[in-house]
């Protein structure tokens, strides 16, 4: 089991607050997709490869996005950033992850994330707090 302690939440929030919606927003995005990168370098690394496949290839296809969340009621979030293989390389991503009944299971996405989580927080701190002294 990893345990990490978080501290300062509600004083980022507010610091957040002050900048407003929009500067928040793109400040909290910008900040969680350069953390990510490290994530999105790691699938890449480690997601399957056809070398006889003439398409294009799962790992070249793995992007990092962000969407904002303030207006959407449904998530009680700013910002959703994910990392992933595109919408057409779906199937094959979840049958390398989880396996199938012909397929053993061979994990990319959630041992990037898991393996990376220390080095995701610090970036995601030092460019939250590069962002809000930016933007006072």
């Amino acid at each position: 089991m990893i345990r990490m302690e978080v501290k300062g939440l509600q004083e980022l929030e507010r610091q957040l607050a002050a900048m407003g919606e929009k500067i928040a927003v793109k400040v909290m995005a910008n900040a969680g997709k350069e953390a990510m990168q490290i994530v999105s370098a790691d699938m890449q690394q480690h997601a399957g490869y056809d070398e006889k496949s003439p398409g294009p290839h799962m790992r070249d296809n793995i992007k990092t996005t962000s969407r904002n969340r303030m207006k959407d009621g449904r998530y009680l979030t700013v910002v959703t950033i994910r990392v992933g293989p595109s919408k057409a390389h779906t199937q094959k991503a979840l049958a390398q992850e989880f396996g199938t009944v012909k397929q053993v299971a061979s994990p990319f996405m959630r041992p990037a994330l898991d393996f990376n989580r220390t080095k995701i927080l610090s970036i995601l701190a030092v460019r939250l707090r590069e962002g809000i002294e930016n933007n006072r």
